[in-house]
């Protein structure tokens, strides 16, 4: 069992927990039994008394006695019923035992008469359930602390504070457990004529009622809660096995893949799971898939650079192993500038390659402000205007200001590149247009930079945006551009969720396409 499972069963079983302590502890309950036991036999003893005192009125009724006579104790058992569970005990003003109906029945008042019954196996586990719950009751249970009832062969009043109560004139109860640790409830009531109190009655009964039917409704909290206690295992293990069990498949899928020498294996998608669940899974897919694709970029980048670098080491090597060779000056100033401008073409290549490479981590750490990039642009433009002078710099845009979110300064480095491809193949003296628009339908912003160049091969409209790809004009020196201008544009350009496209125009020149979405 995983710890995730052991928590969601801990917690899902901690309310049944709670249920079974207050299951053990019906003590209010149990004061309601007992407050109703005590109201009955209250009420029986008042109306014992009451007949009592009748009958011994109607045998003397000339003089007024202070005390009962034994003749009159001959309707006790009658009145109380033989064979009852109820026990009455009448005592004279001095504290004497007049009578008692479990002495007068023959049998002793401590002896438990029952009809033996063959005890099955569902009344043993019952009987046996009964004990464990009573057993645990007692834990929780005030009424173990009760005073032990304890009768002596000569009783006296005197043993009885309820009976010396009642001997004054006052009824009261009392709440006592005997040997075998069941509730004994008494309640002694005035034997009275008018004013004048003649005895007391006692009248008594054991708890047993009480502890069955407690013990009845025990077993039925019982029964229903190792019955919610089932479901709620069940339903646990269920929950649990829903969670655990697809996270294991993951965790175990993912370990898999990390070992895996094959970068184009992908994690499996859970089936039919449309929960948070799935969706992790899918986040995990896409996230996975998105690091081998940044793998594979890097390593094919590695692989570019190391080509790239390659052959202006090997232009070097050749350079000054020749240089060793040369005889007349001139050979050797003209190796000399191989020499330099192989190194400055290292040189290029290095910056350009450490500026491809922190183009992503920068752009995802820099905050990105809404930007008026008609404006940005009209800037741009006026100080390119001075730097490319041989060259017109015309630019068309909205009156009203055009909002987007970007990184300020690597999208005018997005633009700067852009125009410095566009001035390399278009011929001096000729007009470099920048056309802005905004489609507030749709929501995004469209620039738009055209030249008079030769265009671009219609074969090629996309792999200029390649790595290193450099076709340039035939006028201009080999290696004067590292051919990541156009990669590093559209690479910011994606990092903005925008667009960067090449075509060429109808009449001659290319145009490039940047399109960002507008500020809403």
């Amino acid at each position: 069992m995983s710890r995730l499972t052991a928590r969601i069963m801990a917690i899902m079983l901690f309310p049944l927990a709670i249920f079974l302590v207050g299951l053990l502890s019906l003590d209010q309950y149990r004061t309601t039994l007992i407050q109703s036991e005590f109201v009955a036999l209250e009420r029986q003893g008042f109306t014992l008394a009451r007949s009592l005192a009748l009958a011994e009125a109607e045998r003397d009724r000339r003089v007024a006695r202070r005390q009962l006579s034994p003749e009159t104790m001959t309707h006790l058992i009658p009145l109380v019923g033989l064979g009852s569970s109820l026990r009455a005990r009448v005592f004279q003003p001095n504290g004497s035992l007049l009578a008692d109906t479990a002495r007068q029945s023959g049998f002793q008042p401590n002896v438990d008469i029952r009809r033996h019954r063959d005890k099955s196996w569902r009344r043993k586990i019952r009987n046996n359930l009964n004990d464990m719950v009573a057993a645990a009751s007692g834990w929780f249970s005030p009424f173990d602390e009760l005073p032990a009832y304890v009768e002596r062969r000569r009783q006296r009043a005197s043993q009885y504070a309820e009976v010396i109560a009642a001997l004054s004139g006052e009824p009261r109860r009392a709440l006592r457990i005997d040997r075998d640790g069941n509730l004994m409830l008494s309640v002694a009531v005035p034997v009275q004529d008018v004013r004048l109190v003649r005895g007391a009655l006692m009248v008594s009964i054991g708890g047993g009622k009480i502890e069955q039917e407690l013990a009845n409704v025990n077993i039925v909290f019982l029964q229903l809660f190792v019955g919610v206690l089932l479901v709620t295992l069940g339903l646990s293990l269920y929950l649990a096995r829903s969670i655990t069990t697809p996270i294991s498949r993951l965790a175990a899928a993912a370990d898999k893949l990390r070992q895996s020498a094959d970068m184009s294996s992908r994690l499996q998608r859970l089936p039919h799971r449309n929960d948070e669940i799935g969706q992790l899974s899918d986040s995990l897919i896409d996230l996975t898939d998105e690091l081998q694709k940044r793998i594979q970029a890097t390593a094919a980048f590695a692989a570019d650079v190391a080509h790239e670098i390659k052959n202006p080491l090997s232009s070097l090597r050749s350079a000054t192993e020749t240089f060793s060779r040369a005889k007349t000056a001139a050979q050797k100033k003209q190796l000399l500038n191989v020499i330099l401008q192989d190194v400055q073409r290292l040189d290029r290549l290095i910056t350009d390659i450490s500026q491809a490479s922190r183009v992503d981590t920068e752009i995802i750490g820099q905050d990105r402000d809404p930007v008026d990039f008609a404006g940005l642009i009209d800037n741009f433009i006026q100080m390119r205007s001075q730097t490319h002078s041989q060259y017109q710099l015309r630019y068309e845009h909205p009156p009203l200001p055009v909002m987007v979110r970007i990184n300020e300064s690597r999208m005018v480095q997005v633009i700067d590149n852009v125009l410095s491809n566009a001035i390399s193949f278009s011929p001096k003296g000729s007009m470099v247009q920048f056309i802005l628009t905004a489609d507030p339908i749709r929501k995004r912003a469209v620039l738009e930079i055209l030249d008079d160049g030769p265009g671009i091969p219609d074969t090629k409209l996309e792999t200029v945006f390649d790595r290193f790809y450099t076709e340039r004009p035939s006028g201009e020196g080999f290696g004067e551009h590292s051919g990541l201008g156009l990669s590093i544009a559209r690479q910011i350009v994606d990092a903005h969720n925008g667009q960067l496209t090449a075509e060429n125009r109808p009449e001659g020149g290319a145009c490039f396409r940047l399109v960002l979405l507008l500020e809403s």
